[in-house]
């Protein structure tokens, strides 16, 4: 199924390559439309070869030629275009010597010769696929691609609204007792289960109903390959705040900071999945043991780590559901709220059911698959019937059931899925950045006249329908910021990858690659430049580093080859020059880098492919050439200087802008109509004419960020920007303009607003999320009249100048949690905000 799935993929990729450049390939156009064209049609005998590919190992290594001569002819047309590409540039710019023309001349011939030998090649091979297609037996069996399609976006995200707790309410009781009995003594609390239990879900909403106990709390994902500093960084980023230059110190100096600031708290850590007694060791030697009822909360699938950490309590041991709450929760994954199961699928519902054996993991994955199926007896037969079933009792028991529900997925959904095996285990990852990778790598089809990242985001939701991703944070309109996959779902999309090589992860020196050719790499770890020696990088797509232990064998392999790249994904990266030879790959269209690097090349306008530029580290100039990137969608520079006079009007695809202000809010902004994110950092007074007009003009705006300006824009109002939900402004506001109806999160710093202004924010009908920060309001009295905010959930507010605040029955009736700062001259604490105060 991943080969069905990996074809296509490139097939389709290849298709679109002969539309988008066709003018570099001209004279090899018919044969490259030839290849693709053969390759469609083996595309058809996939589905009927991969069902067979167990039995016969002719038909696997069949799957694996079609496999390997689709990357082939990916290749070739990729390095024709790099050629040509450089070719032309050498022509425009040295037109006048007729020498170094007739080298080029030359060369363009040897380069033509060669792409034509291995057309050739690949069509022969072609050739010798298709004559093994009646000796194999194998049948055209496509179904036409009737993938069942979420045509309409689900924006009520009923689906994963409330986590799945069916059958956890008494461990739940059970675990908040513990945390919050008197035991004046640190202690270590201990979940432990297989794999798919539910740890994770039970210990985050535990977390959630006891973490305003604290004084302070953090939950931190550890997974099998953490690293100390890493770990160490996380929880102090929960409970404390530290200087941008402090984050570079020792962990010496760390763990004392941090130790000092715990000793004067009562503090709430939960370390979320933890493999091994010396992980333990090593984590327990951060955390200060004291007499001040702090505690700390493992979950672990070990129980003689649970034993080893906690020995003065026991393990809380997570069962498996029993029939009737399997029932309920399989039922809960198919049917909407209020629906009944009909009685004819009643009984082959339970006969599937009972394969999973109460795991929670395998029964929400395959509810997923059903939820998408036609609630029919015969489709709900298929599912019965299609899998070998076979459940062990150790953490793969679910794979077979796993396994069933990735061969269930749309092939447009495989290699999204697949890809999230790239990143570390138990990441919470960027839904954004997610979303822009998937356009990058071109796993996105067009569909009519949608904005690419809209389509992203419906297969991001389908495959969370679907429960083969979840929900980790949601943005303050509902939807997805950041997702995670379940360790046992990223083993599948492992597994499944490596049987068609679509990616090399290396973590902890453990590659899951055998191919000696790599198409994507990650890097988690460092890794020995050893272990790379015999792997080509001539075919790398993708680059995706996660750590700075492995900048090193990162810069080395840009610098042996690369040339292809069309992903550039690096974090934390301690090398000035890493992106010096960015320039040479033509193809790279997604960029983002963080760390030391303070500058792009010049050459950097080679890059006419790049959609995706995110720099999130300061200091750095921006070069000129960056205004002549005509496809850009996002620019993400922060604090980065701007050398030159930017031409925004070349920018017509722009989605995301983030910069320093300049002359070009004055010249070019209002020609970026497609913009949906706008966030610019600095003074912005002497621009406030320019930003109001235009600003007022982009009814599809989504999120407007103004940190560090001073001074606010004189705005009108927002009434119309009906998708705008997210606002962070910092500056004196004379008059709150009128607001947005969908604002759902509004963050205001210096503003110096007074009660006229609660009046209006108390009226919005979707804010959930207030943050009314420093010098945010001036007035000694504050009233929020009934009925008044909502649906408030959150707010943070500074009490520095407030002295009476008046809280009305029926006002901020969806409240769950409140942080007030400064509050020494308040002298009342309205009684629906005391028990959610910190």
């Amino acid at each position: 199924m991943a080969s069905e799935a990996a074809v296509s993929f490139v097939v389709r990729k290849l298709g679109d390559l002969l539309i988008e450049e066709a003018r570099l390939l001209y004279d090899v156009r018919d044969q490259f439309e030839w290849i693709v064209g053969e390759l469609r049609r083996m595309q058809c005998f996939l589905k009927d070869a991969d069902a067979k590919q167990k039995g016969d190992e002719r038909v696997r290594n069949w799957v694996k030629e079609i496999i390997d001569v689709s990357y082939d002819a990916e290749d070739v047309i990729d390095t024709f275009i790099l050629t040509q590409t450089h070719a032309s540039r050498r022509t425009r710019r040295r037109p006048f010597l007729c020498v170094k023309r007739y080298i080029c001349i030359g060369s363009e011939l040897a380069t033509s010769h060669r792409v034509a030998k291995k057309i050739q090649h690949i069509k022969m091979k072609i050739g010798d696929i298709s004559s093994s297609l009646h000796t194999y037996g194998i049948r055209d069996i496509d179904d036409g691609g009737q993938a069942t399609r979420l045509n309409i976006r689900r924006r009520s995200y009923a689906l994963y609204e409330e986590p799945d707790l069916i059958g956890m309410q008494e461990s739940m009781t059970t675990l908040k007792k513990q945390l919050l009995n008197e035991e004046a003594r640190c202690c270590v609390i201990s979940i432990v289960g297989m794999g798919g239990l539910g740890k994770t879900t039970l210990a985050k909403e535990v977390f959630r109903d006891v973490k305003l106990n604290f004084d302070c709390h953090a939950f931190i994902y550890l997974s099998q390959q953490y690293v100390i500093r890493d770990v160490l960084i996380r929880i102090i980023e929960c409970v404390m705040s530290l200087e941008r230059d402090e984050t570079d110190k020792s962990n010496e100096y760390l763990t004392e900071r941090l130790r000092d600031h715990l000793s004067k708290k009562r503090y709430l850590v939960v370390i979320d999945d933890i493999w091994t007694k010396e992980a333990w060791d090593e984590l327990k030697l951060i955390l200060l043991d004291g007499l001040n009822k702090s505690r700390v909360m493992l979950t672990t699938r070990n129980k003689e780590v649970a034993l080893h950490a906690g020995l003065m309590s026991q393990p809380h041991y997570i069962r498996l559901l029993n029939e009737d709450e399997s029932w309920e929760l399989f039922h809960k994954k198919i049917f909407p709220k209020g629906v009944i199961c009909p009685l004819e699928l009643m009984e082959i519902g339970k006969k599937i059911l009972v394969k999973c054996c109460g795991l929670p993991l395998a029964i929400v994955v395959l509810g997923g698959l059903l939820s998408i199926r036609d609630k029919t007896f015969s489709a709900w037969s298929k599912v019965l019937d299609s899998g070998t079933w076979h459940l062990a009792e150790d953490s793969n028991q679910c794979k077979e059931i796993l396994a069933l529900s990735y061969y269930d997925l749309p092939r447009y959904l495989k290699p999204c899925f697949l890809y999230l095996g790239l990143f570390p285990e138990d990441y919470e990852i960027k839904s954004k950045y997610l979303i822009r990778l998937w356009v990058a790598e071109g796993f996105i089809q067009q569909r009519g006249n949608e904005i690419m990242e809209d389509v992203a985001e419906d297969y991001l939701e389908e495959l969370i329908g679907r429960s083969m991703i979840q929900v980790a944070r949601k943005r303050s309109n509902g939807t997805v910021s950041k997702c995670r996959i379940h360790d046992l779902l990223r083993d599948l999309s492992m597994s499944e990858a490596r049987k068609v090589n679509f990616f090399g992860n290396y973590a902890d020196n453990d590659t899951t690659s055998s191919s000696s050719s790599l198409r994507r790499i990650a890097l988690h770890r460092n890794v020995d430049e050893s272990e790379m020696i015999n792997r080509s990088t001539a075919t790398l797509r993708s680059m995706l580093c996660f750590s700075d232990y492995s900048t090193i064998c990162l810069s080395r392999l840009l610098y042996r080859g690369g040339r292809l790249l069309r992903v550039l994904h690096v974090t934390r990266t301690q090398e000035n020059n890493l992106l010096n030879k960015i320039g040479e790959e033509v193809h790279l269209r997604y960029l983002k880098a963080t760390g030391k690097i303070r500058s792009l090349p010049s050459s950097a306008n080679n890059l006419s492919n790049l959609q995706a530029i995110i720099l999130t580290n300061s200091g750095g100039t921006l070069p000129s050439v960056i205004w002549d990137l005509e496809r850009l969608r996002h620019l993400y520079a922060y604090q980065w200087n701007i050398d030159g006079h930017p031409r925004l009007s070349n920018f017509r695809n722009l989605q995301t802008l983030c910069l320093n202000p300049g002359s070009w809010i004055e010249d070019g902004l209002d020609r970026l109509t497609n913009l949906r994110k706008l966030g610019i950092s600095g003074d912005v007074s002497s621009h406030h004419k320019a930003l109001s007009d235009v600003i007022e003009k982009w009814s599809g705006l989504r999120s407007l960020s103004l940190p560090y300006s001073f001074s606010v824009p004189p705005f009108v109002s927002f009434a119309h920007h009906q998708n705008l939900y997210k606002m962070l402004l910092v500056g004196r506001i004379e008059n709150l303009p009128k607001m947005p109806l969908d604002l759902a999160k509004l963050t205001l710093y210096e503003s110096q607003l007074q009660q006229n202004a609660i009046e209006i924010l108390e009226k919005l009908p979707n804010l959930r999320i207030l943050i009314l920060g420093w010098d945010s309001y001036c007035s000694e009295k504050m009233i929020c009249s009934s009925g008044g905010f909502p649906r408030l959930e959150s707010l943070k507010l500074d009490c520095s100048n407030l002295r009476y605040w008046t809280v009305e029955e029926g006002a901020m009736k969806s409240l769950k949690e409140v942080e007030l700062y400064n509050r020494r001259h308040l002298k009342t604490l309205p009684k629906q905000v005391q028990d959610l105060s910190k």
